[in-house]
């Protein structure tokens, strides 16, 4: 079978869909999940519109079509706030934009599989022809599937890391970008191979109920409160010689102003386990819990239009410093005692670590786990070294730490 238009067509990065509205006009699928995934990350229409290279009006026309078409919405526009306003996406646009993206990553890989299977017995002509083709793939179509937590995605690393990795194996990892509970649930329901998630608690859960074969920690940051400039709670004198929970019961005390995800992240959940050390239920008009805002940055953009506190891990504060809110770091007090409250409980910690879990192919046979397991070991080797250098040239810092595991436990 001749095979060079499959090879072509394979590497044509792939297909290309249409809505069709009442059977006269015709919408590309592809720009609009393209224009909300980038609306997704950079929290504006005209920034991802210029990203993609769209106009305005071309990608403000498109959501109003779509969401007319779908009934549905899809995204919501700020007034105000940061450079003028924002958008962010709804819950329905969210969901609409993971469906999406699972789908295209299963017609993809059908893609290949199926083109794959036609080319056998044909070998490159030349040399260059097989140079031509990228780094050697351990069989064709090899990819993975990762449920990813926001920050990695956000900041760029996770992509940089996917790159590398493709170019040293050739094997293909692709991510979906939600919150750590929300990957976990799509792991738990085997539409992943992996997850890379910050939610302790939880990951503990799934590997002790055997969804999970394989954890391994690759990163570390930590986690900061940010607020407005002129800090109106007056938190900094106290961040500097209190913990975390003093913090949040003084931010409780005064009614200031503060912004949750509230949608079971793993940031979201280091936030409800800080006001239940301090013994609080929050609740009231100070407490904005807004979980349709993506991700951290989406968290950041709104509290620096509703000037108040947030807690995000560095990173996100770090890629955000030009949003005008101020960052807190928190000391952590030595032993457990404090003046205020004679507690024996020490301070809760705020070391923000990143980890990878294989699903159990045992539950899911579709799990690819041996590229899995290259993936593991070569974010614990190799990955490392990118994860150390990654955001020191651009904020003069690294954004996360590497974990350094050699062995992958």
């Amino acid at each position: 079978m001749e095979n060079k238009n499959s090879k072509d067509f394979l590497s044509s990065s792939s297909f290309k869909i249409s809505l069709e509205l009442e059977g006269q006009k015709r919408l590309s699928v592809n720009n609009l999940f393209s224009l909300l995934e980038h609306i997704n990350i950079y929290g504006s229409i005209s920034r991802a519109a210029a990203k993609l290279g769209f106009s305005y009006r071309y990608a403000w026309g498109l959501i109003q079509e779509a969401e007319k078409a779908l009934g549905l919405s899809l995204v919501y526009k700020q007034a105000g706030g940061l450079a003028g306003g924002g958008a962010q996406l709804t819950r329905e646009g969210s969901e609409l934009l993971l469906q999406f993206k699972s789908f295209k990553d299963e017609v993809d890989s059908q893609l290949e599989s199926f083109l794959g299977s036609g080319v056998t017995g044909a070998e490159p002509s030349a040399p260059q022809e097989a140079a031509a083709r990228g780094p050697k793939k351990e069989k064709l179509g090899t990819h993975l599937l990762l449920a990813s937590t926001m920050e990695p995605v956000e900041t760029g690393l996770l992509d940089l890391l996917e790159q590398a990795f493709y170019q040293a194996s050739g094997i293909l990892v692709r991510h979906i970008a939600v919150g750590s509970g929300r990957a976990l649930k799509i792991a738990r329901d085997g539409r992943v191979d992996m997850v890379l998630s910050h939610a302790p608690e939880l990951e503990e859960e799934f590997m002790q109920e055997g969804w999970g074969t394989l954890k391994v920690k690759i990163m570390a940051n930590d986690f900061v409160l940010v607020g407005p400039e002129n800090d109106p709670a007056g938190i900094a004198a106290l961040a500097e010689k209190a913990g975390i929970v003093d913090v949040f019961r003084h931010l409780a005390r005064t009614s200031s102003l503060f912004v949750s995800r509230g949608d079971y992240s793993g940031t979201h959940l280091q936030e409800q386990k800080i006001w239940q050390r301090a013994g609080i239920i929050p609740e009231g008009k100070w407490y904005i819990i807004s979980p349709g805002v993506a991700g951290n940055l989406g968290i950041i953009r709104l509290a620096a239009e509703k000037k108040a506190y947030a807690l995000v891990d560095r990173a996100s504060a770090i890629v955000s410093s030009s949003s005008g809110l101020r960052l807190f770091t928190c000391e952590e007090p030595a032993g457990g005692d404090r003046p205020e409250d004679k507690s024996t409980q020490p301070d809760i910690g705020l070391k923000n670590i990143f980890s990878l879990i294989i699903v159990n192919p045992g539950r899911f046979p579709s799990v690819n786990y041996p590229a899995a397991v290259k993936f593991a070991r070569w974010l614990c080797r190799e990955g490392q070294g990118i994860i150390a250098d990654f955001g020191r040239e651009k904020f003069g810092q690294p954004l996360f730490s590497p974990f350094n595991t050699d062995d992958g436990n």
